[in-house]
């Protein structure tokens, strides 16, 4: 799609391209086989072996994904294709590659270090509007304005004081983030059967020291089917989205001919008419209004895959895997436009005096 730029970044699709993740499921199994060689599970050699395997960085991505068209994830033609480089290097270090583990906990695992960046990512640029918005309200603590109800005029108030509506939401967004970072982004490390046994009596110690190395949080229970961290990031997302496109949606209205109180920072070639050529359209805040727009049910599709069977799931799982990243890109691009809006943003104080005169 030759629009698809605007819904994404260029850092975001670095991050959740199929170099970062096999980037970060080669870490996993190089973060397991040590761990599990401090305990004494695997021997020394082996998981020396298994790491420097991981290090190496000529991987045929294409071959992991047109496999995983039979094996039904990435993770088993990768492990496949770990062991046999293993193998050159030690036919004994070989059985103790993916040892105890099962595909989710890779996968799982991989995913969270991706959201891991990408939330740090995140909090840095909503941090950096706070921070812009905070400015404008102060810079416009006294500017008379009209507020309106029902897209009607209604009473005066100042434009600080919309901006500070803005802010408060905002601010519950970057409480929430802060949450999520601590609470949600766990590592995944239960085996088949999500119960550890496979790994032996020193599982919990292994578990910890794997989320150590991948500075991950850890958790006493492995989260196959349950799903509900994933929800709660992708519930904060969809909140953050809703602010930032309330945001955008009211810049548009004041942007309008007839109000004209506030306008979008020019630049060459935007916010043009293809016909008409004397208009400066909203261009940023329409795209912020789209991302606000497809998000909600990006969310409704995370809350839906919560079902999930017994132990493992067929289906709602993968159902899980393009959700959260479209939804992690979506608002990083939303976060960039928000910046740029906020940051070039050019307020008409006379025309607010104007339409204040008016309706006296």
């Amino acid at each position: 799609m030759l629009a698809e730029s605007i819904f994404t970044t260029p850092l975001m699709e670095a991050l959740f391209s199929d170099a970062t993740e096999l980037r970060f499921m080669l870490a996993f199994e190089s973060a397991l086989a040590t761990a599990q060689a401090a305990v004494g599970v695997i021997p020394t050699s082996s998981a020396t072996t298994i790491a420097d395997v991981c290090q190496q960085t000529d991987w045929d991505t294409e071959q992991i994904r047109e496999q995983t068209l039979l094996s039904g994830n990435p993770a088993i033609p990768f492990v496949n294709l770990l062991k046999e480089r293993v193998g050159r290097k030690s036919l004994k270090a070989v059985q103790y590659v993916h040892w105890g583990v099962t595909s989710q906990d890779v996968i799982d695992t991989a995913l969270m270090c991706q959201l891991k960046q990408g939330l740090e990512q995140l909090r840095g640029d909503l941090n950096r509007l706070t921070n812009q918005l905070t400015a404008l309200a102060h810079t416009h603590q006294y500017t008379p304005m009209m507020g309106r109800t029902l897209l009607q005029q209604a009473l005066p108030m100042t434009f600080g004081g919309k901006v500070m509506g803005w802010l408060d939401g905002l601010l519950r967004s970057t409480e929430r983030l802060e949450r999520i970072m601590k609470e949600c982004i766990i590592v995944q490390l239960g085996g088949p059967v999500g119960n550890g046994a496979t790994l032996g009596e020193h599982g919990s110690a292994i578990r910890e020291r794997v989320a150590d190395t991948l500075e991950l949080g850890t958790t006493t229970h492995a989260w196959h089917t349950q799903r509900d961290r994933l929800a709660d990031i992708a519930a904060m997302l969809g909140i953050l989205n809703g602010s930032l496109g309330k945001l955008a949606n009211d810049v548009i209205l004041l942007m309008q001919t007839e109000v004209g109180e506030v306008r979008e920072g020019a630049a060459e070639g935007k916010g043009g008419s293809s016909s008409m050529p004397h208009k400066r359209n909203p261009v940023t805040s329409t795209f912020m209004v789209a991302i606000a727009h497809r998000t909600p049910a990006l969310v409704a599709s995370l809350l839906g895959a919560m079902i999930q069977s017994h132990e493992r799931a067929a289906g709602a799982w993968h159902s899980e895997w393009p959700v959260i990243r479209e939804v992690v890109k979506l608002t990083a691009a939303n976060l960039h436009y928000a910046n740029d809006l906020i940051g070039s943003l050019e307020v008409d104080t006379v025309r607010m005096q104007q339409n204040l005169n008016a309706t006296n």
